[in-house]
């Protein structure tokens, strides 16, 4: 009994050694040291409670059929960490298992005052055991509602496993690449995680269930423009093993003579003074200025402010550097932005615009309310690196305007123009790509090519790659559409007024007019034909849906899977593209729409590439559909 006592007692002791009591107050607890990253839960991260997911989606599965998820969360000066658990003993892989299963989706937001937010990274993580598939394996699909799909750096690293009775999905999120985020700098943060889990079933095959911890249409919906979230806390560090020194700008963007405020974030159980160093360089390395700041670091987490004299820089790039004694604690970039009279120079365009034809007048107006635009949104914690870009370009452009030179007269390469809208005064952009040698005395041509969902013409950068094989002059239009399918009636009015633009400005030959686009932009073309069928001479569909307007939006749209829409296309030339493999659209739909067009008259040429996914053609396609668009306008 007593040799009882004494293990019991032990038992205790040694429990307590091994067990870190939870902060019950806060969601996410900190720790020193970096987990280690095999998919499974380090055995020093037991103590952290799993807690379950609030929500689950069940699609239209044919079963209710779910196994429970639970999720764990650390984290430490350089990392957020997140431990996700499945009842399930296996992992299955798919391209994209964020939404097929097994994936996960995590959003960190910016909390604003209706719950919801606009600020906000989603990152991806989409396990796989395929070589091919590595570089989709994790990444940024949205930033700030765009959607803009990035690397993570090496800092960021996951991977999962399945073990005896479940399964594990481990992601190590370093705080730098995702920027401003960090639980010592901000007062809030939200967020919510999407865990998308595939089960076989025994009847009905395999399933896919999605787990969240809140509700949240805008991880389907690519038009959500705020996404939900709840407020997560951060427990701060108590004890650490060495000193830590974290620094930031408090804004990344000044204006000229703006001092900068640097916030400093530091705790040391040794309570030993550091003289850090503050440096700003130019693009060449060479130091601008420096200055020395003391600190004293405390037992407990301490946050400062320091205001940072930057002088009289001029508007430009600079590198910020902050070094103690042994290490770089600091290195970014911050921008220093010009002072633009907008009002001054748009007098400037109007009044001198006669000298050159308006339509280089209306490009330079575009540009420069582009420029305001983007001003106007810019968050204190982006550096405004583009919009610097954009101003430098501009004042070029604006400068041969002035003196009586258009700075985009023979450009082949391609740039984004602009005409003022008849409708609203608004103006409007499409982008442009000349063939090589073009001659205005001669007649060319035009190809139409309408961009897909979630971004505009330009970073798609569709006419980066040749889409008429040379010989065409090729547009892109934005028409105002990142998620509309082309279907408002706005978006038809651009289409037609940047083809009237074009025409206005270039050699075009209007009789010989096609128009194409992919995935949203195949639906689009579809459309913008059956809209205007007198203007095209023949369309091209890459990897397109032929009713994705009705699949989108409210309201009665065209569905180019019934007859009652396809009378117009008789007699037409149309050129099919699509990828057996294409999970985004299923090639199935493609087929069927060829049949109903071909026994409406249409003279559909087809081509389906087995090995290929939701993407642009292959090589060989290409052959034949910059073939079958010099034939197309010949006849």
């Amino acid at each position: 009994m007593r040799q009882l006592s004494i293990a019991l007692i032990l038992l205790i002791i040694f429990s307590l050694i091994q067990c870190r009591p939870v902060n019950d107050n806060k969601d996410v607890v900190f720790t020193f040291k970096t987990p280690t990253i095999d998919g499974r839960l380090d055995a020093d991260l037991a103590y952290l409670r799993p807690k379950d997911f609030n929500y689950i989606w069940q699609f239209d599965n044919p079963v209710t059929d779910t196994v429970r998820v639970t999720y764990r969360m650390v984290y430490t000066p350089s990392h957020l960490y997140i431990y996700i658990e499945t009842d399930a003993d296996s992992v299955s892989y798919h391209r994209r298992g964020y939404l097929w299963g097994d994936g996960y989706k995590v959003l960190l937001g910016i909390p604003q005052k209706d719950s919801l937010t606009n600020e906000y990274y989603e990152l991806f993580f989409s396990p796989t055991d395929e070589k091919e598939y590595e570089r989709n394996k994790q990444g940024i699909s949205y930033y700030n509602f765009n959607q803009s799909v990035r690397k993570l750096s090496n800092e960021t690293r996951s991977q999962e496993k399945a073990q005896r009775g479940s399964s594990g999905f481990e992601a190590l999120i370093a705080w730098s690449d995702i920027k401003p985020y960090h639980p010592w700098f901000m007062d809030k943060i939200g967020y919510n995680i999407y865990f998308a889990k595939g089960i076989d079933h025994a009847q009905h095959g395999y399933i896919t269930n999605g787990y969240s911890l809140v509700k949240d249409e805008g991880i389907w919906d690519e038009e959500v423009p705020k996404r939900n979230h709840i407020p997560i806390s951060f427990e701060d560090p108590t004890a650490v093993n060495e000193k830590i020194i974290l620094a930031k700008p408090k804004q990344n963007n000044l204006g000229i003579n703006e001092p900068m405020t640097l916030v400093i974030a530091h705790i040391d159980k040794h309570r030993s003074n550091e003289q850090l160093t503050v440096t700003f360089s130019d693009l060449n390395c060479n130091v601008i200025s420096s200055e020395k700041i003391n600190i004293r670091p405390e037992i407990s987490l301490k946050k400062e402010e320091f205001k940072i004299n930057m002088g009289s820089l001029k508007s430009d790039h600079y590198s910020l550097t902050v070094q103690s004694s042994k290490d770089t604690i600091l290195d970014e970039p911050v921008v220093i932005l010009p002072k633009i009279d907008f009002q001054k120079i748009t007098q400037k365009i109007q009044e001198n615009k006669g000298q050159i034809k308006s339509g280089t007048a209306n490009t330079l107006q575009f540009e420069l309310n582009q420029i305001s635009n983007k001003l106007t949104d810019l968050k204190i914690y982006e550096t405004g690196e583009d919009i610097l870009m954009d101003w430098k370009l501009f004042r070029e452009k604006y400068e041969l305007f002035n003196s009586g030179v258009d700075p985009y007269k023979n450009l082949t390469e391609p740039y984004r123009r602009a005409f003022k809208s008849k409708y609203d005064g608004t103006y409007q952009p499409y982008s442009i790509k000349l063939p090589v040698n073009y001659d205005p005395g001669k007649k060319y041509p035009l190809l139409v090519f309408l961009h897909g969902s979630g971004s505009d013409e330009q970073e798609q950068r569709l006419l980066n790659r040749s889409r008429s094989g040379g010989n065409f002059i090729e547009i892109a239009p934005l028409a105002r559409d990142i998620y509309r399918a082309y279907a408002e009636d706005y978006s038809q009015k651009d289409i037609i007024e940047a083809i009237d633009d074009v025409a206005k400005y270039f050699a075009v030959d209007t009789d010989n007019i096609i128009i194409g686009g992919f995935s949203m932009g195949g639906y689009g073309a579809l459309r913008t034909f059956y809209e205007h069928p007198n203007r095209y001479k023949g369309i091209t569909v890459h990897a397109g849906h032929p009713d994705l307007a009705n699949e989108w939006l409210d309201g009665e749209h065209p569905n180019f899977l019934d007859d009652n829409y396809l009378t117009s296309f008789s007699n037409l030339p149309v050129f099919i593209y699509h990828g057996r493999k294409d999970a985004a659209i299923n090639v199935d739909l493609i087929e069927k729409m060829s049949e109903k067009l071909t026994e409406a008259g249409t003279r559909v040429t087809k081509r389906i590439v087995e090995d290929k996914g939701h993407e642009y053609p292959d090589e060989k396609t290409n052959e034949l559909y910059f073939d079958w668009l010099n034939q197309t306008i010949k006849n």
